[in-house]
């Protein structure tokens, strides 16, 4: 199943606080016309904040996403198959996931 949610936004503080909502979801984390990473959490906003200030996921860093998108999945069985979904249909050898769920 092909992207469903958001239109892409800036990856920065401002653009996240903004733009996206403080409720369960997956998101994607991009640039241009590349796809960098796939994660899900109970709060997309406050996870999204996570990604700028915490560089936990070298290989995140190192890709230096320029740009996010979410959708909202209620559920932690719904966000967890959505994200897998989207890691297997938009899989690359660049692509930052290393493993489902």
């Amino acid at each position: 199943m092909a992207w469903t949610g958001s239109n892409a936004f800036a990856f920065n503080r401002a653009t996240v606080n903004q733009n996206t909502p403080a409720t369960s979801g997956v998101y994607a984390l991009f640039n241009q016309g590349v796809w960098i990473y796939f994660g899900e959490s109970v709060n997309i906003r406050d996870r999204l904040l996570q990604h700028l200030t915490n560089q936990e996921n070298p290989c995140v860093a190192r890709a230096n996403p320029q740009f996010f998108a979410f959708e909202a999945v209620m559920g932690q069985q719904a966000r967890i198959a959505r994200q897998d979904a989207l890691i297997r249909e938009f899989w690359h050898p660049g692509l930052c996931n290393q493993r489902l769920g």
